[in-house]
């Protein structure tokens, strides 16, 4: 079994969450976490390839996503440790489906700025009950108010020129190598 479970969400399962997907699990793997990450959307877009820049972008970075096919977020997809939702209504969505992940659903810049104030418990050696307690300890830091800021939000690509899926591409790798460095810090 997995050390960490984490799902990525967007709209259409087509452009910003297969990019992530990749990005974060390529990050992920770098940092030695033994990680399952899936992707889906909000809508129910089933059966679709990933967009052509979204492939060519990811395919820049060393990363194929060419055999991608988007899906809708289903019942089984919600027992993770994990969630990184591009907006913050894609967030509202997942914790529409179950309220209990609030704990565990973040905005990708939103989890480095929370973690730089956590008292982060410190990891003995990782595990699955290690990392869910750090994203919890994480969470906590939200003191009540609501997930993410708008500046924290991954605007889509769809329908945008090349350039405008490399410069997602590079913001969402950002994000979540910092992401994975407060995670396993």
């Amino acid at each position: 079994m997995a050390e960490l479970e984490v799902l990525v969400v967007c709209t259409g399962n087509i452009c910003r969450s297969p990019m992530a997907e990749a990005i974060l699990r390529a990050r992920l793997a770098e940092a030695g976490v033994e990680a399952d990450v899936a992707s889906a959307g909000t809508l129910g877009w089933s059966q679709r390839p990933a967009t052509g820049h979204a492939v060519t972008a990811m395919a820049e970075m060393g990363l194929d996503i060419s055999s991608h096919t988007s899906r809708r977020i289903g019942e089984g997809d919600l027992d993770v440790d994990l969630v990184v939702a591009m907006t913050r209504i894609h967030a509202g969505a997942v914790i529409g489906r179950d309220g209990r992940l609030k704990s565990r659903v973040f905005l990708p810049a939103e989890f480095r700025r929370l973690s730089k104030g956590a008292q982060l418990p410190t990891m003995q050696a990782r595990t699955r009950p290690q990392l869910r307690d750090r994203i919890e300890t994480i969470a906590a830091q939200r003191l009540g108010e609501l997930i993410g800021r708008v500046g924290e939000e991954i605007e889509d690509p769809a329908g945008e020129p090349l350039a405008t899926y490399r410069a997602t591409a590079a913001r969402l790798d950002r994000h979540l190598a910092s992401l994975v460095d407060a995670l396993v810090g």
